[in-house]
């Protein structure tokens, strides 16, 4: 039997419904995003079904990814969903082999694969103090937020997927937990699941936040969320949002692009990530592990923490400069990551 004439979109959508018992929603919507990009090529190139296809459509496309203005990380993304995406119409004889076998995934230096963009340690904790030290601003859902990112090191979805009764206040840690079935995976499933320890100052801001600003919401799955907005849990958008607001260095000093705090547009919620300074959740994490990493915390330590591999870590985190690791690296053992005068967890 002969595999019928399929659309771009419709071999997408058959891929797509392959993949979702074996990749999570957010890897399910990465490659939606990535495969959109590919159909509306085809559809530009008047490509009606993927039969038609050639080595030479795919090369074409590949230069016009190429093309674009996108870090070399996108487009290896790209052509590597592109990549699977062929793989799997060739494997039910939608497309010949040597349409798949066109794909040209580039191979990227460490450099081009580990973007050194990330929130750097001084500016972090120069924002956690500005809060701290700002009644008005202090335990907000954006200071919280930092607070445990900063000092978790977590990924955005295992920050969104935090109930309350994962908070710990008098042990002093938080339990990450993949829940799926209730709408919030991680990223590793069960593997990411772990305790991570947050100082005591860092308890008190989240205590003052869930008293004073969290909403007292439950989820379509009678959960109740520790970061909490009107609709209970918070979306993506939402956590990015937080993210960039706290990341500001308007925050803390006069604004670096020569900006007026009290007029810039980018202190609105809707464009905060267009302020050049501003910081992603990732690149939160990115600075948080290296800061991990500076305070003389082990890689084993900090990639249990983080819930990443220690070579990952190495390879992809660990953003220390020449001369941070020559100033923090000498002493081998930090008995925390407190903050506070104190030092003490």
């Amino acid at each position: 039997m002969s595999a019928p004439e399929l659309s771009p979109e419709d071999a997408r959508e058959r891929f797509l419904a392959k993949r979702e018992t074996d990749a999570t929603d957010r890897t399910i919507r990465s490659y939606r995003n990535r495969l959109d990009t590919f159909v509306e090529w085809c559809e530009s190139e008047d490509i009606e079904h993927v039969g038609d296809l050639t080595p030479f459509h795919i090369d074409e496309f590949d230069l016009s990814i190429r093309q674009r203005d996108y870090a070399p990380t996108t487009i290896k993304g790209h052509l590597a969903t592109l990549k699977v995406y062929l793989d799997y119409l060739a494997s039910i004889g939608a497309v010949d082999d040597p349409v798949a076998e066109a794909v040209d995934v580039p191979t990227l230096s460490r450099g081009e694969e580990s973007s050194d963009t990330r929130l750097a340690p001084e500016d972090a904790l120069a924002a956690i103090q500005a809060f701290r030290n700002d009644p008005a601003m202090y335990a907000t859902p954006k200071h919280a937020l930092l607070e445990v990112a900063w000092h978790t090191g977590a990924r955005m979805g295992g920050l969104r997927a935090l109930d309350l009764d994962d908070y710990h206040p008098e042990e002093g840690y938080v339990e990450f937990r993949h829940r799926e079935s209730t709408g919030t995976p991680l990223k590793n499933k069960e593997d990411g699941e772990r305790l991570v320890g947050i100082p005591d100052a860092v308890c008190d801001v989240v205590d003052t936040y869930i008293a004073r600003e969290r909403y007292d919401k439950r989820d379509e799955f009678g959960r109740d969320p520790l970061f909490s907005a009107r609709q209970a849990r918070p979306s993506f958008t939402t956590i990015r949002a937080w993210a960039y607001l706290a990341s500001q260095p308007c925050l803390w000093r006069s604004c670096p692009h020569d900006e007026d705090p009290a007029m810039c547009e980018y202190r609105n919620r809707g464009e905060a990530s267009r302020c050049p300074s501003s910081r992603s959740p990732h690149q939160i994490r990115t600075g948080s592990v290296t800061w991990q990493l500076n305070r003389g915390l082990d890689v084993e330590t900090v990639a249990a923490r983080v819930n990443a591999a220690p070579g990952t870590i190495r390879r992809f985190y660990d953003k220390a400069t020449d001369f941070e690791e020559f100033s923090e690296r000498r002493s081998s053992v930090s008995t925390a990551l407190d903050i506070s005068e104190d030092g003490n967890e």
